[in-house]
């Protein structure tokens, strides 16, 4: 990715977080509890990401005038084109969504997300099954905590 798209793309994630941080802000009390609790942490990490992008623009920057060679140099115009494996792996992401989202709807929340953690890990991610099953089991006992006693709320 160019160095100006990142640096574009990371002020827009800033902005719609900070956006979701002050309308989360106008709920009650109790209600703003989820929202809050997503967008703020999206925030910083997008303001941290905007931060080392400008960064690293700069040193890249500070480089590229120092080496007077690398300056002549002319960049390639085109982009190159997609290894034919990666085509792949897009359309493997999208149908592992779309198994998701079959599952949560058919299954439920808390049945469906630790079938498809596990599986996803184990035969996606390559992890071993120790792994897998540990990540799925945290992962659902975390939400149990968050949401049923600290929330006190259903999924």
């Amino acid at each position: 990715m160019k160095k100006a798209e990142e640096i574009g793309f990371a002020t827009l994630l800033v902005i719609i977080f900070a956006m979701f941080v002050i309308l989360g802000w106008g709920y009650a009390k109790r209600p703003r509890i989820v929202p809050l609790t997503l967008s703020i942490p999206g925030l910083a990490f997008s303001v941290i990401h905007l931060a080392n992008s400008i960064v690293k623009s700069k040193r890249a920057g500070k480089k590229q005038d120092a080496d007077p060679e690398a300056s002549a140099k002319k960049p390639l115009k085109h982009q190159k084109a997609p290894l034919p494996g990666e085509g792949r792996k897009i359309l493997e992401v999208w149908a592992w969504i779309i198994v998701l989202a079959l599952g949560i709807n058919f299954l439920g929340f808390m049945i469906a997300i630790p079938i498809f953690l596990l599986a996803f890990l184990r035969f996606f991610a390559k992890r071993s099954w120790k792994i897998s099953t540990i990540i799925a089991a945290s992962f659902v006992l975390a939400v149990y905590l968050v949401f049923y006693v600290g929330l006190r709320t259903t999924l």
